[in-house]
């Protein structure tokens, strides 16, 4: 049975596994939103995972991989020390460019550009909105 989803995990495109890896980010937000809701941290992890493995079967560009990730770091800074909103939008916009970039591999075969710009738009404002919140609500309760 176990083999039956590595074999579907090992045929998704690179969008349908960006889009998984979306979907499971956005759960997790959903989890640490409304605390409690188990299945939506689950079902993130479980989500976030699968699209993990399914790019992980493809050949990635290095410094793709590594302009996300410091986009990633620099959205999460920002929920301890609020940076300007211009640094947001270039963490933003270096998601959309790395999912863009991200598959080593033809056009055709790769993250299409109208996915990688959803998934970036939609992980980069909406990270930079949620810690903005969070900041905001840890000054108002003086715990920053």
């Amino acid at each position: 049975m176990a083999h039956l989803w590595l074999d579907r995990i090992h045929h998704l495109s690179p969008d349908m596994a960006l889009l998984l890896v979306t979907l499971g980010v956005l759960l997790i937000y959903l989890e640490l939103n409304r605390p409690g809701w188990i299945w939506s941290l689950a079902a993130g992890i479980l989500a976030v995972l699968l699209g993990a493995a399914a790019l992980g079967q493809r050949e990635l560009n290095p410094a793709a991989l590594g302009l996300v990730l410091v986009a990633i770091a620099l959205l999460l800074l920002n929920l301890l020390r609020p940076l300007q909103t211009s640094v947001l939008l270039a963490a933003t916009l270096a998601i959309v460019f790395g999912f863009m970039h991200l598959v080593l591999a033809p056009a055709a075969e790769g993250v299409h550009t109208v996915t990688a710009a959803g998934c970036g738009l939609v992980l980069g404002a909406g990270t930079s909105l949620l810690t903005r919140i969070a900041h905001r609500a840890r000054t108002n309760k003086g715990l920053d």
